[in-house]
C-alpha cells in the first residue's frame, strides 16, 4: 500500500494536484454513501470500492483499503481522489484542462470516465448537488 502511495505521488509530482471545491467532495460523498463512514466495502460492478467516496482504483489496487475504516477515511478518500485526478485528468481529456464534470465522471468511470456516455448520469447527480439552493 505504501508503494502505491509513493507511485501515485511520483506520477502526480510533475503536476500540481487539482484545486477542487470542498462542495465537490461533499456531493460525491453524499451521492456515494450519504457520507456514511461505517459502510465498509459495498458491492459494485467495479472492483470493491471504498467509502465514503467509493474510490475506483485501477488494476486491482488496494489503496482504497486504507480509506474504508478509521477516523481519517474522509481525508484519505479525498487525498487519494486528488492524486487519481492529477494522474488521469488530462489523460482523459486529451490534455485539455479538466473541469468538475470531467473529474466527477473520472471518479465514476475510471481513467477514461470523462469520455464514456454511461458516466453522464453521475455527473447530472453531482451537478444537481452543486447547484445553489
Amino acid at each position: 500500500i505504501t508503494a502505491l502511495i509513493v507511485l501515485l505521488c511520483i506520477a502526480a509530482s510533475h503536476q500540481q494536484l487539482p484545486s477542487l471545491p470542498e462542495e465537490f467532495f461533499r456531493c460525491i460523498c453524499l451521492i456515494e454513501s450519504d457520507c456514511n463512514n461505517n459502510i465498509g466495502c459495498a458491492p459494485d460492478p467495479t472492483p470493491c470500492p471504498a467509502v465514503p467516496t467509493r474510490l475506483r482504483t485501477p488494476s486491482g489496487s488496494t489503496r482504497w483499503l486504507e480509506c474504508t475504516t478509521g477516523r481519517n477515511n474522509q481525508a484519505c478518500s479525498r487525498e487519494t481522489m486528488l492524486y487519481y485526478f492529477a494522474r488521469y485528468g488530462r489523460y482523459c481529456t486529451n490534455n485539455r484542462p479538466p473541469t468538475l464534470q470531467d473529474y466527477a465522471r473520472i471518479h465514476n468511470g475510471g481513467p477514461l470516465g470523462c469520455r464514456h456516455h454511461y458516466t453522464a448520469g453521475y455527473w447530472d447527480k453531482v451537478r444537481t448537488c452543486l447547484e445553489p439552493r
